[in-house]
Formats: structure tokens, C-alpha cells, sequence
């Protein structure tokens, strides 16, 4: 598949996320830090994807997987930033950042055994 078709996925994915994770909601109320519920293993399957699509749609993988990690993972923290202080009904969840992050690097991981 052509890479600029894959880059042009990539990045309507991540626009795609943006607008999933700011859209406004009803004010859940007090909520506790939990780890393993569904939400979760959406956000890892979500981050996981998008490390994939932005990995293929650099040429060279080695020399681009490195900055992969950093931008996906600066990307979850971001927008888990702006839940917290844009007044959608979100909220910054250290649960949620950890599973976007293990996403990432699990979908790196997988693709530098591919590639090796």
C-alpha cells in the first residue's frame, strides 16, 4: 500500500481520536482510578492502532519508531491535559494514560519483531 495513502489514513485516525476523546459527555461524578474495565482495553486497541498506522507510513521504521513512541504517547497525555481542563464532562485519568501507553509500545514492539 502506498505510503501516502497510509499517512493520510494516519492522520484522519488521530483526528478521529482527538474528537473521541474531547467530546462532551454528561458529568460522571467522582470517579476512582480503575485499571481493568473495558474502557481500557478500548484506549490500549485505540493507541495501539494508531502507533501501527503511523509507523507504516514512514519509510524507514527503525529510524522512525522511536519518534512513534514519543508523539503517541505525548499525544495520549495531551488530550488526557485538555479532558481535564476543557469543561466537556472529561477528566484526566492516569488509567487511561497508562493503557494508551502500553498500546503504544506494545504495537511498537510487535512491529519491530515483524520487521527484524
Amino acid at each position: 500500500m502506498d505510503r501516502k495513502y497510509i499517512s493520510k489514513i494516519a492522520f484522519f485516525y488521530s483526528l478521529f481520536l482527538i474528537f473521541l476523546s474531547l467530546l462532551p459527555i454528561q458529568d460522571p461524578g467522582w470517579q476512582v482510578f480503575k485499571l481493568f474495565e473495558i474502557d481500557k482495553l478500548i484506549h490500549f486497541v485505540m493507541y495501539f492502532s494508531l502507533t501501527i498506522l503511523w509507523c507504516l507510513a514512514f519509510e524507514n521504521f527503525h529510524k522512525s519508531n522511536f519518534k512513534v513512541l514519543l508523539f503517541a504517547i505525548f499525544f495520549g497525555f495531551v488530550l488526557e491535559i485538555f479532558q481535564h481542563i476543557l469543561p466537556f464532562g472529561r477528566y484526566f485519568d492516569l488509567a487511561d494514560l497508562l493503557a494508551n501507553s502500553l498500546g503504544v509500545i506494545v504495537g511498537i514492539i510487535i512491529l519491530y519483531c515483524i520487521k527484524k
